[in-house]
């Protein structure tokens, strides 16, 4: 078989780890001399590092950065003055620092008097101690340090990209790289005001967070550019963006009746792409309006800069006044030629990072534990905000598929809980994952929904009004919530959702009685079959029922707080289905019993959009804890299939996938290849491969993913055939450009690959060159990716060792080697690879510190007991030190034993059915 059906479930891990990037080199700083009172060596004797909160014996009320960057040189200096509270008499303070060569420090008192000090990096996580000639009591002073510090290579810090021939600047500091470019106190709680200055090259733009004031210029071609006072910031949200880029000057952000001002808006991108700015420059003003308005407050801060930055570890960060994404994201020129996924990956992920300007910038998380609330906000915000400002593109239900897919995560006896309690540095990294992301903004939208909109709305309000500019933990925004929304009873629920992990399940069962029915509720926790988790759990989870029958539809709602509900009553009927998820608002999966399913099923039609995609998540959820048939689930994704919204079509498609990849004799794949095909194949026939002026957003968003399953999982010969030639047709060959007329830009991706499994070395090779010598990060991407799929073995040799150089990004190179390791062909090999000491050292490198311990998660392709235990055994003793990696070997192992659990239980049904059908 051609394409290797691993990988359509392996796509979201793929997605996921491509951000992973390297790692600097350790400290300069240890090289310092004796007589600059820097050390890197601990202090002796020391045993209470703080390698979590700093705590408040001095704390930060004022920063001046006075910084020299020079992108083509080496490294960067600096010269920081902080202004300090002793709160209690200290000789050592700690505050943090990486990698920095501190050449002088010391202290200056309110009266004007200097204390010499001495610096010492004591931890490798950046957390440094400075010792103080003599004991500082109780009072105001200031703390004075001037550096240098290397460009970091692994998008972290302060870190260099060179493009086009020419360098760059650019920063990425969340959660604690901030550190890697300036000392201060680098903690969320520590929110004060900024005084920036920067010394660049003369023909150099210079970004940070607030608007230029000054430039003065200085010998040798400099210039020293200082900005305005910048608004209270932890040290995450501050960035800095030095080189030759292309600043475009955009109509301000018009005034509004909530805000009384305007906003200078401009785009940024590398030298000769900022004309690529358009679209994203012309569609920002109506997504801040959309949050203005949900807010009811203006934009807090004095500009807003977007930058499109050439090699990026996330997707995007959100700085204050100067956020930055991966250049895909934004370089989509006047919009033509641009598929409409692109567009709305565009929007969604720019409505996030501007929902973040008030969630997570104005009003800032105490300590990292609740960066859930952050991320998980702007999530749901973002996505709320995209559906206010376009409401007929296909945004409405982003923020449910998300927590559906997230479910999966969760049901892992090694998920954790949405606020997680975060000790160490070392814990921060396990934050930012879907839990935070996908689990939060799914439990926010089911209070919304519980709540109402309204009450809701004006609980996140009063949040905003009470702690603007400042700080606040989970318990403020709790008690703002059910102040606002006039709700007590809301803290106990919302919590029982926040401090506990895994899904709840709700069995639901209708009784019927003299022309009224009873619904009976219980709950336990969602495990798939293989997991020896506890299930005895339990939430307060807001439940509402919607029934029907002849044409009538009702709903009943509660709050569920007991292993067995008291009954919902429906009064006057007995309906003919009852669907246990009403609107699919609710963060949990539900079940019933064989004739429930057959009653749902059968009124399909009667469902929204919501409920059916909540529907086939609770079936196939069903059917992996061996409580539905192969048949049910077969049968419903028939149904599903035949329907309009294109969400629900595809819905059934990963489970398809699964069934394929739990097999291994040919027939049975053959079987379910064209069990797809039947389900698929009329679908593409009704829209066409190619786009028609008149069709809608639902058409155009369903192509792409209809060709793929058709194409890769369907193995549909004729498509591929038609694939292979719009492919060939786009790359042209070797002399000519790529001619984007010849295929519909949302298909380029599959048409790729497509064309490398067909196996073209002629092809590939022409294809590889161009993906080199282009600049087009969305090019570059998929080329590679599709490369990297190629089952041919002398090509992934090519591309593993490719992805250890310096001919690709960072973020490219772990796309290539986790989609390698996803192909079947090259699985065994790529593990053989990966454990080879200088292969394993090369891939680490390019993945940054908050992300090293992802790198267990090449062992997720595994389906075997042998596997599980050969993972283990390779990574115990190199993974606990790594951010994230004791929960990413975990989870790794669980899903490997889970995928053997499930392929012993089910496959032989599934080859049953197949063989029968």
């Amino acid at each position: 078989m051609k394409t290797p059906m691993r990988l359509a479930v392996l796509g979201a891990a793929v997605l996921a780890l491509a951000a992973c990037e390297p790692q600097p080199d350790k400290p300069a700083a240890d090289q310092a001399a004796p007589d600059t009172m820097a050390d890197a060596a601990a202090p002796a004797g020391d045993v209470d590092i703080p390698t979590g909160r700093l705590g408040d014996a001095v704390v930060p009320s004022h920063y001046r950065l006075d910084l020299t960057i020079v992108p083509s040189e080496p490294g960067f200096s600096g010269q920081v003055a902080i202004d300090v509270t002793f709160n209690e008499a200290r000789e050592r303070i700690y505050l943090h620092g990486r990698d920095l060569d501190v050449t002088e420090i010391y202290l200056t008192e309110a009266d004007g008097d200097r204390v010499d000090a001495r610096y010492t990096q004591v931890d490798e996580t950046g957390v440094a101690a400075v010792d103080l000639a003599e004991t500082v009591e109780p009072g105001e002073a200031t703390l004075h340090v001037t550096y240098t510090a290397p460009f970091n290579q692994s998008l972290e810090g302060l870190y260099h990209v060179a493009e086009g021939g020419e360098d760059y600047a650019i920063t990425q500091f969340e959660a604690t790289s901030a550190r890697l470019a300036f000392p201060g106190f680098d903690e969320p709680a520590f929110k004060q005001p900024f005084d920036i200055s920067v010394t660049a090259k003369a023909d150099h733009a210079v970004i940070t967070t607030t608007p230029e004031v000054s430039a003065e210029p200085l010998d040798g071609g400099l210039v020293k550019r200082t900005f305005a006072t910048t608004e209270p910031l932890p040290t995450y949200l501050l960035a800095f963006a030095v080189g030759p880029w292309d600043v475009v000057e955009w109509q301000p952000l018009p005034t509004t009746e909530i805000r009384d001002r305007t906003v200078p808006l401009r785009g940024v991108a590398a030298k000769g792409k900022g004309e690529q700015l358009t679209y994203a420059l012309d569609n920002t003003a109506g997504i801040v309006e959309a949050l203005e308005d949900y807010f009811g407050r203006p934009y807090p801060y004095k500009k807003l800069d977007i930058i499109a930055v050439p090699d990026f570890a996330a997707g995007a960060m959100e700085n204050v006044g100067a956020i930055t994404y991966r250049e895909q994201l934004l370089l989509l020129g006047d919009g033509t030629n641009v598929s409409t996924q692109r567009k709305q990956s565009y929007a969604r992920v720019h409505a996030h990072e501007l929902a973040h300007q008030w969630f997570g910038n104005l009003v800032t998380p105490v300590w990292w534990d609740d960066i859930w609330l952050n991320e998980a906000f702007a999530t749901w915000m973002g996505n709320k905000a995209v559906h206010a400002w376009a409401p007929d593109q296909g945004y409405g239900n982003i923020t449910l598929r998300g927590m559906l897919r997230v479910m999966n995560v969760d049901s892992l006896q090694s998920a954790r809980q949405i606020r997680n309690p975060i000790d160490s540095n070392h814990d921060i990294a396990s934050a930012f994952d879907g839990i935070t992301y996908s689990k939060g903004g799914g439990v926010l939208e089911m209070f919304e929904s519980f709540l109402g909109e309204a009450a809701f709305r004006d609980g996140v309000r009063l949040h905003m009004e009470r702690f603007a500019h400042d700080v606040a933990d989970v318990n403020d925004f709790m008690a703002s919530l059910a102040e606002g929304a006039d709700r007590p009873d809301v803290v106990e629920a919302f919590e029982s959702f926040l401090y506990q992990k895994g899904v709840p399940l709700v069995s639901a069962s209708a009784t019927c009685t003299d022309g009224s029915a009873t619904v009976s509720l219980s709950q336990r926790r969602y495990l798939p079959v293989g997991s020896d988790a506890e299930t005895d759990q339990q939430w307060q989870i807001p439940v509402c029922v919607a029934y029907g029958g002849d044409g009538e539809r009702g709903k009943a709602c509660a709050l569920f707080d007991a292993e067995q509900a008291s009954p919902i009553t429906i009064d006057g009927q007995c309906p003919a289905w009852i669907m246990p998820n009403a609107n699919g608002s609710g963060y949990y999966r539900w079940t019933l019993d064989d004739a429930g399913w057959s009653a749902l099923i059968d009124h399909f039609d009667a469902l929204n959009t919501r409920e059916r995609l909540s529907l086939g998540d609770s079936l196939a959820a069903a059917f992996n804890a061996d409580a539905v048939s192969v048949a049910t689930l077969v049968d419903a994704a028939r149904i599903q299939a035949k329907a309009q919204a294109r969400e629900v079509v595809m819905s059934p498609v990963g489970d398809l996938a699964s069934l394929h990849a739990m097999v291994d004799d040919d027939a049975t794949e053959e079987a379910i290849e064209a069990l797809v095909r039947e389900l698929y194949a009329p679908k593409l026939d009704e829209i066409g491969l190619s786009p028609s002026e008149s069709e809608g957003v639902e058409v155009s968003l369903m192509r792409a993913p209809l060709v793929s399953t058709l194409a890769r999982l369907g193995q549909h010969e004729d498509l591929r055939d038609t694939l292979v030639e719009m492919a060939v047709a786009y790359v042209g060959d070797e002399d000519e450009a790529l001619d984007p007329t010849a295929i519909d830009p949302s298909l380029i991706g599959v048409a790729l690959a497509v064309a490398i499994d067909e196996g073209d070395d002629a092809f590939a090779e022409t294809l590889k060159a161009k993906a080199l010598a282009s600049r087009d990060a969305s090019f570059r991407q998929r080329a590679l990716v599709a490369l990297a799929q190629s089952e041919d073995d002398d090509m992934a040799e090519a591309m593993r060792t490719l992805a250890l150089t310096d001919a690709v990004r960072d973020n490219e190179a772990t796309a290539i080697l986790f989609t390698l390791m996803g192909v079947d062909e090259h699985t065994d090999d790529m593990w053989d690879w990966i454990r080879e000491p200088a292969n394993f050292d090369g891939v680490l490198a390019r993945i940054p510190t908050w992300n090293k311990g992802d790198i267990a998660r090449v062992g997720s392709m595994f389906c075997s007991a042998d596997k599980a235990d050969e993972v283990k055994a390779y990574f115990e003793g190199r993974i606990e030190t790594l951010e994230g990696g004791p929960r990413a070997l975990a989870q790794t192992l669980e899903g490997i034993e889970l995928c053997a659990a499930a392929k012993a239980a089910k496959a032989d049904e599934v080859k049953a059915y197949f063989e029968g059908d």
